[in-house]
């Protein structure tokens, strides 16, 4: 996988560890994984939203496909992180910068 700089910020509401429920994550915040019916080149079949605890849903980024199975990208407010799905859990980490 390339490799990214990141900003690093105290305010970094998706690191983190997360339950598995289906397509609901809950941890540090609650996301959302959604399905799209369609897709094209520039969209993943996957989608993640962010719920609010007022229940409003905010669109984060699109979900790609990584290696190794079960690993997938995502960007949200400039920073690229990995993400790891298993059956029950979900691991939310930003990419570090290598030289």
């Amino acid at each position: 996988m390339q490799s990214y700089a990141t900003r690093s910020t105290s305010s970094d509401p998706l690191t983190g560890q997360y339950t598995r429920q289906g397509s609901k994550l809950t941890g540090p915040t609650t996301l959302l994984l959604v399905h799209r019916a369609s897709t094209t080149k520039a969209k993943a079949s996957t989608y993640v939203l962010l719920v609010d605890p007022t229940g409003k849903r905010q669109y984060v980024s699109s979900l790609w496909d990584s290696s190794p199975p079960g690993t997938y990208a995502l960007e949200y407010r400039g920073i690229r992180y990995t993400v790891t799905l298993t059956a029950d859990l979900a691991t939310v980490e930003p990419v570090t910068a290598t030289s």
